[in-house]
């Protein structure tokens, strides 16, 4: 291993130290740091009570359970064991993302020289996408996880029965996560036509008897929360943004992959890596929906970084080592370069000054007496006050005509909620993603500021004379 080598893996181990303090800081930091966390925590415990999480829209309280149950059926074991807590789900996301860093390792392993499988394993947790996006109280990384794992299962085995399991535990943790299966369908059908149809029927049978099972239970509420109420409107212009954002943040791996795809199309060989990285920057279009986030881009990073190893292997055997040398380090450098987030020159995510705000607001919820509502909804079920109202979700099911808001913005008409908690001022700025224009002038002309504690504003009603 060359000295420059042995600097950026020193560079990206400084990134992945990066890593792991703000994942220590995010993992036992008790409030929501993201919107929707306190939300599925409120599923997690809503499950450890034996109750189902998806309830009818049309009565109180106004919940919206997005994705399917894996995440937060585990997270209720914990939520059972040791009460409500964003420890445990936190802990699920961190060590999910852990193994994948780690699966892709393995994955290079074979392939590369052992110092291209650590740098380019580490390249996924060095991306400021990832750093920025967890480890928390979310379902993306989990699904990642199970979708590299079938894939990591395949290579190793050449067998479908195990890929299939960690494939559905995938698409039962977000229904985005078919890529992988896709591209083992896909590949099976060109190289084994046989067993990839043996693959498909069995991959297609578990997912729709699942699917049925699941749907039955709730009494198609399953169907319902998670497809009919999941369909935001989809913004073209959002999508290419974020495509050319994530292209600027990942340049480099971007390029090599590219490379090894071209590599692979001129010889004619077939590569399930290929495959699956193609898929996944198809379905990374799911982005552009209101309300999507960096997520999306999971398994296109995580692909760009095998794929980056490939090439720089494939690179290695074409041309002169000193030539490789250079030029290989020189790309990885820039990479770093613009992987640089420098976070402890700002602040982490979670700092001392949003702590103390954060219990500021709790205190204030648990010594309101009545309904709350609240942005934040782990200032709710922490205090054990019942979360009533979803803004994001149910001003989308509005937007669409698939919720009548009427009886709602009654209720706010006529003050029944004592405290309101958004992250704005109706007065100067409305988020017409989470309030619907009826919502905010009810708001406005019933309830006043009272107090602004650090990204929220307290409203609570006017009092007539």
């Amino acid at each position: 291993m060359t000295r420059i080598r042995k600097i950026i893996i020193f560079w990206l181990a400084v990134y992945s130290l990066f890593y792991l303090i703000e994942s220590f800081i995010v993992i036992t930091y008790p409030y929501e740091v993201s919107y929707t966390e306190g939300f599925i925590l409120n599923q997690a415990y809503l499950i450890s009570k034996g109750e189902s999480i998806y309830k009818r829209i049309d009565e109180y309280p106004y919940l919206v359970a997005n994705y399917p149950p894996l995440y937060p059926l585990l997270c209720a074991i914990f939520v059972k064991l040791f009460g409500i807590s964003f420890i445990p789900g936190r802990l699920i996301t961190f060590l999910s993302s852990i193994f994948v860093v780690g699966i892709i390792y393995k994955i290079l392993k074979k392939e590369t020289a052992k110092d291209i499988a650590i740098i380019s394993a580490l390249f996924f947790i060095s991306s400021s996408y990832i750093f920025k996006s967890t480890p928390l109280f979310r379902i993306d990384m989990l699904g990642l996880f199970f979708s590299l794992l079938g894939l990591y299962i395949f290579i190793q085995t050449n067998r479908i029965f195990l890929p299939i399991l960690c494939f559905l535990a995938a698409l039962y943790t977000k229904p985005t996560f078919v890529s992988a299966p896709l591209a083992l369908a896909i590949f099976l059908l060109l190289t084994e036509k046989k067993k990839g149809f043996i693959f498909i029927f069995l991959m297609s049978l578990s997912y729709a008897t699942i699917f049925l099972l699941i749907n039955h239970l709730t009494s198609g509420g399953f169907y319902k929360h998670t497809f009919l109420y999941n369909l935001n409107i989809f913004i073209f212009k959002q999508a290419i943004k974020q495509y050319i954002l994530t292209l600027q943040n990942h340049t480099i791996l971007i390029l090599f992959s590219l490379f090894y795809l071209f590599y692979t199309f001129t010889e004619k060989k077939i590569s399930i890596l290929t495959i699956y990285f193609i898929i996944s920057c198809i379905i990374a279009v799911s982005v552009g929906k209101i309300g999507s986030n960096l997520s999306y881009f999971y398994e296109m990073i995580a692909l760009s970084c095998i794929l980056t190893g490939l090439s720089l292997e494939k690179f290695k055997n074409g041309v002169n080592e000193k030539i490789y040398n250079y030029l290989s380090n020189a790309a990885i450098l820039l990479q770093l370069i613009i992987f640089l987030h420098m976070p402890y020159l700002t602040e982490p995510s979670a700092t001392r000054l949003s702590l103390k705000n954060s219990r500021r607001l709790s205190e204030i919820v648990a010594h309101t007496d009545g309904s709350i509502l609240s942005e934040d909804g782990s200032l709710l079920i922490k205090n054990s006050k019942p979360i009533l109202f979803q803004f994001f979700e149910f001003t989308q099911l509005a937007n669409q005509k698939i919720w009548n808001q009427t009886e709602f913005v009654r209720d706010i008409k006529n003050r029944q909620f004592a405290l309101i908690i958004l992250s704005f001022d109706v007065n100067c700025f409305v988020d017409e993603e989470r309030l619907t224009p009826e919502m905010a002038e009810a708001i406005r002309g019933n309830y006043y500021v009272v107090d602004k504690i650090g990204d929220y504003y307290l409203y609570k009603p006017i009092i007539s004379n």
